[in-house]
């Protein structure tokens, strides 16, 4: 691929190691297109970009091609709900209800705002049963968070707030200044600095995106996980009244990887690796697509042509009516008594990737929707990194952007399963995952995207691709700068060539 792969843009010669990093991930395999820029006092001192725009390689990416970069969205979320923080408009201290009245439910009655910044609220998803398309229902959302009752006692621990995040925030938002977290952001930083980043995207920009291309399945820790819904159901009595003197099997066949079987017997449910003699029912679902056993799942209400497409059933089709009622009870029970990260793969999901939907793409998402380029998302990032202030504008004062450095909390994350420290809605370094310098901050989102901002440094860094990527946690523990190994690549390469590793 490298004597048909070319890297446009421009970059300082001190940075040929990174454009080399670059062009490794392409050889590497792991790269449709991609981008990365660098600022360093606000000013671009790498801005490149390369390959193409969608997975069949006919569209080369442009200087001006964007995509959904997922949680990384999360970043110009919370500097929104800061610059309200500067403004003296909300109160990191005060009760959100103070801001918000219907969030006093639930115990929720005295949770201070910061709570909602740092992933300590216990609002990590949404309990209620509802299909996807309810995350494009901004007032449903928000009136089901505001109602629920916190999964863990609030500021204790931090449960990554994975797509409420940006409700949370964008709700304070707008009861303060009347704006969409959307608008707010575009009105007040992507305008005034030319920032080619949408929170809601519209049409006008709707042919310049990039498709994301899915990742490959870590599908091992796909099943352990299923693993552990089973064993939670069998503490359930409603899972074993319905199940009673009921004895059948189903044979769960993953094309290309295992066969797993699925069987009731004396009122519990189990599930195994291995092959069934006689099943009474054979699911047979794509290697790339392990997530088509949540079909039986009452919360998955994708199309049947859909799911004929991609789950081929057959046997006895009673059974498969029984097992789908017997999950009915067990998602009811989780949502009381699940650990979060079980209650969170039970969240509204979907089968079917929406992300490349116009529905999608159109709302306002602002945990995870946002579309831009490494060009966009490094200027934002700047504002940060160069302690609030980017072109001559302020926008976050000295004392505000400290309150963001300031630790909130460093724990096991509950639904990460691994160390965080978060500052105000950012991470910051840990022993474990050290920064070559303290004063950074930092996030990146599903697939692969990602932001660092070094504010010793005055520099943000960021890296956005349309391949995603489903690493093994072994290989992102080993990564120190950024999660994804290509992110971390390039981040190591900017490090080096500045002499700072």
């Amino acid at each position: 691929m490298t004597d048909k792969m070319e890297v446009h843009g421009s970059y300082e010669p001190r940075f040929e190691k990174v454009k080399e990093a670059f062009l490794k991930n392409f050889e590497d395999g792991w790269e449709c297109g991609a981008s990365v820029a660098v600022t360093i006092e606000g000013k671009y001192v790498i801005d490149i970009w390369g390959g193409y725009a969608d997975e069949a390689h006919t569209t080369p990416w442009e200087k001006d091609t964007i995509c959904n970069v997922y949680s990384t969205t999360k970043v110009p979320t919370v500097l929104c709900t800061l610059m309200c923080v500067d403004r003296g408009l909300i109160d990191l201290d005060a009760p959100v209800a103070k801001y918000w009245p219907e969030f006093a439910q639930n115990g929720k009655e005295n949770m201070p705002v910061r709570y909602l910044f740092s992933h300590t609220s216990g609002l990590a998803g949404i309990e209620e049963i509802s299909s996807p398309s309810v995350y494009y229902d901004w007032e449903k959302v928000t009136g089901l968070l505001a109602a629920q009752k916190p999964w863990w006692e609030p500021g204790t621990r931090s449960g990554y707030h994975a797509i409420t995040h940006g409700y949370l925030l964008g709700e304070l938002v707008r009861r303060v200044t009347g704006k969409t977290l959307g608008t707010f952001f575009k009105e007040e930083v992507a305008q005034p600095l030319n920032i080619d980043f949408h929170i809601g995207l519209s049409k006008e920009h709707n042919s310049r995106v990039s498709d994301l291309i899915p990742g490959t399945p870590l599908l091992e820790g796909f099943f352990t996980m299923f693993d552990a819904i089973l064993r939670m159901a069998n503490t359930s009595q409603a899972v074993r009244d319905e199940i009673g003197d009921w004895t059948k099997n189903i044979q769960i066949d993953v094309t290309g990887y295992k066969k797993f079987e699925l069987k009731t017997q004396d009122g519990k449910i189990s599930g195994k690796e291995g092959e069934i003699e006689n099943p009474d029912c054979t699911l047979t679902i794509p290697k790339e697509r392990p997530n088509m056993i949540f079909s039986l799942f009452p919360h998955v209400t994708e199309s049947q042509e859909f799911i004929s497409k991609n789950l081929k059933i057959t046997g006895d089709l009673s059974v498969v009516e029984k097992f789908r009622k017997i999950f009915t009870h067990i998602i009811t029970d989780a949502r009381k008594k699940a650990p979060p990260l079980l209650k969170m793969m039970l969240n509204p999901i979907s089968l079917k990737n929406h992300v490349n939907d116009w529905e999608w793409r159109s709302a306002e998402i602002p945990a995870a929707n946002g579309h831009g380029n490494a060009r966009s998302v490094a200027k934002f990032g700047a504002i940060i990194a160069n302690g609030g202030i980017l072109e001559g504008k302020r926008f976050l004062s000295e004392k505000t952007m400290e309150k963001m450095l300031e630790e909130q909390i460093y724990n096991m994350d509950l639904v990460m399963m691994a160390p965080l420290r978060f500052g105000l809605g950012v991470g910051l370094p840990t022993k474990e995952r050290p920064k070559p310098n303290p004063r950074s901050v930092f996030w990146g989102g599903a697939g692969g995207s990602s932001i660092l901002m070094d504010l010793d440094a005055k520099m943000s860094i960021s890296y956005v691709m349309n391949q995603m990527r489903n690493q093994p946690v072994q290989e992102t523990q080993k990564n120190f700068l950024a999660s994804d190994s290509r992110a971390n690549r390039v981040t190591t390469a900017v490090y080096e060539s500045l002499g700072l590793l």
